[in-house]
């Protein structure tokens, strides 16, 4: 933004400039979400598939078992805390039709309450790329009101005397889609990625509930 564009700016009416403050805040926050988000998500993604791999390449479930047990559940993600609940489930009781219901519906629990967990503030990326361009037209519409009343106080109609207010009035549409656009490519993202990891748990911990019931 040029030097014009920043004293277009600092001299918006008090209406538009909170817009714009609102706009830039929402815009803040929406980046230090994806950014959150996208760490959280790929290492959840990764720790995953990285059990989840070693599970189909032969390693014993025992074995996995073992090794995750020394990790607090807090540090856990989400194959591995259905791979730990699945074995204590099933690998310490009688292996019945009964215990393999419970087990399911256990892991039914525990996916959901991960998928709550890794869904978290993401409702709020998806408020701000649904309300950031009505907020900035918001700050249009305010714009071209006060140019307007400016207009019937000016004795000749010039483009110098429109232009300003005009481009006060685009400039909140513009700073809107640009808070808009990113959160909600992230959002769409982030939702595609959790319910593949979501449905990927699911489906690894049928086969965990396989494995272990022919372990007899």
């Amino acid at each position: 933004m040029n030097v014009d564009g920043i004293e277009l700016l600092l001299e918006a009416s008090l209406p538009v400039q909170i817009v714009l403050f609102v706009l830039c805040i929402a815009s803040l926050t929406s980046w230090v979400l994806i950014f959150e988000k996208y760490f959280t998500l790929s290492r959840s993604t990764k720790t995953s598939h990285e059990i989840e791999d070693r599970f189909w390449q032969g390693e014993k479930i025992a074995d996995l078992y073992t090794e995750l047990k020394e990790k607090d559940v807090s540090e856990l993600e989400s194959s591995e805390l259905i791979l730990v609940t699945t074995f204590e489930e099933l690998k310490q009781k009688n292996r019945n039709d009964q215990s393999i219901e419970s087990a399911e519906r256990l892991i039914r629990v525990v996916a959901s309450r991960e998928e709550e967990r890794l869904s978290s503030n993401l409702s709020l990326l998806a408020t701000i790329s649904s309300s950031a361009p009505y907020i900035g037209l918001l700050g249009t519409v305010i714009g071209i009101i006060n140019a307007f009343q400016g207009l019937s106080t000016t004795a000749q109609l010039t483009l110098s005397s429109v232009a300003p207010g005009i481009s006060e009035a685009l400039i909140a549409t513009a700073v809107g889609l640009l808070a808009a656009i990113p959160a909600l490519i992230a959002y769409n993202q982030f939702s595609k990625k959790l319910d593949n990891l979501i449905n990927g748990s699911l489906a690894f911990a049928e086969e965990l509930i396989t494995q272990i019931s022919k372990d007899k």
